[in-house]
């Protein structure tokens, strides 16, 4: 447009300098430029239309199997005609200017129509790539259906293997009633058997009387031997009791000294073990310092973020909804922060309990050692005193080995009536015995009493398992429903998806139709303009057939003047008269055809100027899609940040469950007291806490991939509207029309921002209701 404008003004301006004095040469030359620079525009021109066609054939070829792509070839088929038929009109009326002018708006509009091939075809990758994804998660979801009807299988069998447990214990309650009976009657048989010992036994104690009688006599004679007996057994038991006393004393001081050491080894742990606490806490302290920076910096961009969004409110309300969203988000984030920082707290806490208890115990074992050193003074003197009681001692046997003789005598006495006493007492033993037959029946039968017992809890311990594997396959069961309704929606997706971009196929195949009318419009308009220029041009060669008419005219009045001399000067004026009319008609038409040209030059500069106010409004569109790219590169490189704090949140709840399990291993082997059936529901609660913590993980990756998804969306719908701003800014006409197109695609993105943003909230909601 610059070009043909300075050539077209170059051209004027010589004509008006040469006009009277060369016009045939001027036009001559007008021509000549024209057809050089109309060829050079025909021949870029039918590159560029090769171009297309070459496109245009690929895109066909790679197509065929589409049938929605049909019609958009069939108008760039038409479009190309139309494009041939004004090149055909060019090439005849290649001697104007608006033509080559024309021709330059016809070069935009086919690089244009090239970026809309491009966008097609961007498109139609995009549907082939989501019917792919499409496919893929249908074989999924048909993967998940058969792997849950195998689960509802086994949960079927283990049904059948619960149902069969309960019949066996039923078997097993009904032998224990049978063994209860016999058990029972064995009771009534021992009470009988005891009532005939208890007669027994009052016919010994009559017998045991007149024995009694005897033995007191022995007892007076024996209390004056057993006096001195005891005295001296008392002796000897104070000495075996001292020498026994600092044995065990001496073994107590071993074992103080070694629980010394042992103490002393156990703080020098506990010193270590505090040091390394301490140093967790100091790591732990950074990380929390780093995630509340992180924190403060995302607060600030989302102040910064709010604050240009007040500044678009007319355009943007409802992204304002989704950072407020995203708001509420971090808020649920800051209160996890609070919580570690309150767990750290607490860890503190217990750091300070666990140092005042060394501290006790050091004070502990300092008064151990002062009560070591006054016991071994104590022994000493007990020594000394043990040693002056042996010497009493050997006295004091020697008197009572005389006592021992006289007693001796007294001792055969005594055996002659125990010998009688033992003839009666084996026929006690004999009725003894017959009770001791009685119990050994009674004991067997307890026996397998208790065996019966044991056999009722293995297959209470039994139903409990069966009992724990039914609810782990129910919460399996309930993960895979839950993951089968995820597809779904994912699936519900993919297919708004491809409605989306059937839309935006429709849109661009709208956008077609118009160019077509757009490029109807410019023919029309280039006819009228051709035979505006025709009727301009019949009108100029008029003006200069009679201009060289007149001028004809007045070289031969001139060479009549030369030739005779008039004397009159009334005859002279006669001749100047009709020389002077013609003379104001020429300018007349010279000043109506100066008119036009200036009116022409002013359309053209108006024309310009709203090109380039157009221009400024596409770069200034760039620039801010520009810095729209920027602030979601930002905000995907938070979510990188995001993501990978997932996954070390993650590994420490895999850590966790492992530290749980093996506290779960340590209560096992400490519990003795605890029932099958508590240790069971304490595994319950475990799995279904380690439940709980995947489903939060997996919750919060969902959370991650949906605003990515939903970032990503934003990028290529803002360039998207990028482009189309690009083509419509370059076609010249139309503007307004196709800017209220672009301002509904805008909503329409924004819409599906929204949706996306509400399907994330709801996802939190489903995840708030887990924990």
């Amino acid at each position: 447009m610059a070009l043909s404008g300075a050539l077209h003004a170059n051209l004027s301006a010589t004509w008006h300098t040469s006009s009277r004095h060369q016009p045939s040469m001027l036009c001559c030359l007008r021509l000549n430029q024209k057809q050089k620079r109309l060829a050079f525009l025909t021949a870029h021109r039918r590159k560029s239309l090769w171009k297309i066609k070459s496109v245009v054939d690929s895109r066909t070829s790679s197509i065929n199997d589409n049938g929605a792509t049909e019609p958009a070839r069939i108008l760039l088929e038409r479009l190309f005609a139309q494009t041939q038929k004004l090149e055909e009109q060019i090439g005849k009326n290649s001697r104007l200017p608006q033509v080559a002018e024309l021709g330059l708006n016809l070069v935009k509009l086919e690089s244009d129509i090239e970026a809309a091939l491009a966008a097609l075809k961007k498109k139609e990758e995009d549907l082939q790539d989501a019917e792919r994804k499409v496919l893929f998660e249908y074989n999924e979801i048909h993967q998940a259906k058969v792997e849950l009807e195998r689960r509802e299988e086994e949960i079927a069998s283990a049904f059948s293997k619960k149902e069969k447990l309960e019949e066996e214990l039923m078997q097993a309650n009904l032998n224990l009633a049978s063994r209860a009976t016999e058990i029972e009657d064995l009771k009534l048989c021992i009470k009988d058997r005891d009532q005939e010992i208890s007669a027994a036994r009052s016919a010994l104690c009559l017998k045991e009387g007149e024995m009694s009688k005897m033995q007191n006599e022995l007892i007076k004679k024996s209390e004056e031997a057993a006096s001195t007996d005891s005295k001296l057994r008392s002796k000897a038991q104070l000495l075996n009791d001292t020498n026994e006393i600092v044995k065990k004393q001496e073994l107590e001081l071993q074992e103080l000294r070694k629980a010394f050491q042992k103490n002393e080894e156990e703080l020098e742990i506990s010193v270590a073990m505090r040091k390394l606490e301490e140093e967790k806490l100091k790591v732990a302290e950074i990380n929390l310092e780093k995630q509340a920076m992180d924190w403060l910096v995302a607060q600030e961009e989302l102040k910064k973020l709010a604050e240009e969004i007040s500044k678009h409110s007319a355009e943007g309300n409802e992204t304002f909804e989704d950072f407020r969203r995203v708001k509420s988000l971090l808020a649920d984030v800051r209160s996890e922060l609070i919580s570690s920082q309150k767990a750290l707290t607490s860890s503190r806490q217990k750091k300070e309990d666990q140092e005042q208890l060394l501290e006790k115990q050091l004070i502990e074992l300092e008064e151990l050692k002062r009560s070591v050193t006054s016991y071994m003074a104590s022994l000493r003197d007990a020594q000394i005193e043990v040693e002056s009681e042996r010497v009493t001692l050997r006295a004091a046997e020697a008197r009572n080995e005389e006592l021992e003789r006289d007693l001796s005598m007294e001792r055969e006495l005594i055996e002659e009536l125990q010998e009688k006493l033992n003839n009666e007492g084996s026929s006690l033993q004999q009725a003894i015995q017959e009770m001791f037959s009685l119990q050994k029946d009674l004991d067997q039968k307890s026996i397998e009493f208790g065996e019966t017992q044991n056999l009722l809890q293995v297959k209470e311990s039994e139903l409990v398992e069966a009992r724990l594997e039914i609810m782990q396959l129910k919460s399996e069961h309930a993960s895979f429903q839950l993951i089968l309704e995820e597809k779904d929606l994912e699936l519900a997706n993919a297919m708004k998806m491809l409605q989306e971009v059937n839309q935006e196929i429709a849109e661009l195949r709208v956008l077609m139709n118009s160019r077509e009318d757009q490029l109807i419009q410019a023919t029309a308009m280039l006819k009228e303009k051709d035979e505006y220029v025709q009727t301009m041009h019949h009108e100029l060669n008029d003006s200069k057939l009679k201009f060289s008419e007149a001028e004809s005219v007045l070289e031969q009045i001139l060479e009549l003047t030369n030739k005779l001399v008039i004397p009159e000067k009334n005859g002279y004026y006669d001749a100047i008269i009709p020389f002077d009319e013609m003379d104001q008609k020429l300018q007349k038409s010279d000043d109506t055809f100066k008119w036009q040209k200036k009116q022409l030059e002013t359309e053209l500069e108006f024309a310009r100027e709203s090109l380039r106010t157009k221009e400024m409004e596409a770069l200034a569109a760039q620039r801010a899609l520009t810095i729209k790219n920027e602030e979601l590169k930002m905000v995907l490189r938070k979510l990188d940040a995001r993501d990978k704090e997932l996954k070390k949140m993650k590994e420490e709840m895999v850590q966790d469950s492992y530290g749980l399990r093996k506290l779960y291993a340590l209560a096992q082997e400490r519990i003795g007291e605890k029932s099958i059936g508590d240790l069971a529901i304490e595994k319950l609660q475990l799995e279904a806490a380690q439940l709980e913590v995947e489903t939060a993980t997996s919750a919060l990756h969902k959370l991650t991939e949906m605003s990515r998804k939903l970032l990503d969306k934003a990028s290529s719908s803002i360039e998207a509207d990028y482009d189309i701003i690009t083509l419509h800014n370059g076609a010249g006409t139309g503007v307004s029309a196709v800017n209220n197109e672009c301002f509904g695609k805008v909503r329409t993105e924004v819409a599906q921002l929204s949706s996306l943003t509400e399907q994330l909230v709801k996802e939190a909601g489903i995840v708030a209701d887990v924990n």
